[in-house]
């Protein structure tokens, strides 16, 4: 008999320590849940929503938590964020001389490491337009006119050389 009571007594203080500590594993899972649940998401509605499926169906409600939680972090989705933002950028066009291949402004002419001619400015309103180019989109100058002009006049001093040369 007193074997008995001593094995009861011993019985008693094992089941004891082992509904201690599952107590404090369930208790650790409605902590952990909440935790994690405002990692996951700014709503107070639904960190108090976890801790009572968690607390109220200690597996159970846990296993739902798990299934139902956000895939990402708070801090993982603007980490990412951030990342897309950075590719952005990165593909955005960005000016670079083409000779020396090193980054300009849209409002440069010239190259200030190799000098290359990266702009012209519009004889009527001087903005910076591309080399390329044959009207001025600010004001609507017509570079061909000129062109022309140039053409005319250089063919008219071409032959006015040939007709000194002949003359001598």
């Amino acid at each position: 008999m007193i074997a008995s009571n001593a094995l009861q007594s011993y019985l008693v203080i094992i089941l004891s320590v082992a509904g201690g500590l599952l107590l404090a594993l369930w208790l650790a899972l409605v902590v952990w849940a909440v935790r994690d649940v405002r990692a996951r998401s700014r709503s107070s509605a639904a960190a108090v929503l976890t801790a009572l499926l968690v607390l109220l169906l200690p597996v159970v409600g846990l296993v739902i938590y798990l299934l139902l939680r956000p895939r990402e972090t708070l801090v993982q989705t603007y980490d990412r964020a951030l990342e897309q933002e950075a590719l952005l950028q990165q593909i955005e066009e960005k000016p670079v001389c083409p000779t020396c291949a090193r980054p300009t402004q849209p409002t440069w002419f010239l190259c200030p490491t190799c000098h290359t001619h990266l702009r012209q400015p519009c004889p009527v309103c001087r903005s910076p337009l591309e080399l390329h180019w044959d009207i001025c989109p600010y004001c609507g100058y017509l570079f061909e006119a000129e062109t022309q002009v140039d053409e005319a006049t250089k063919t008219e001093e071409g032959h006015r050389e040939e007709e000194a040369r002949a003359e001598v």
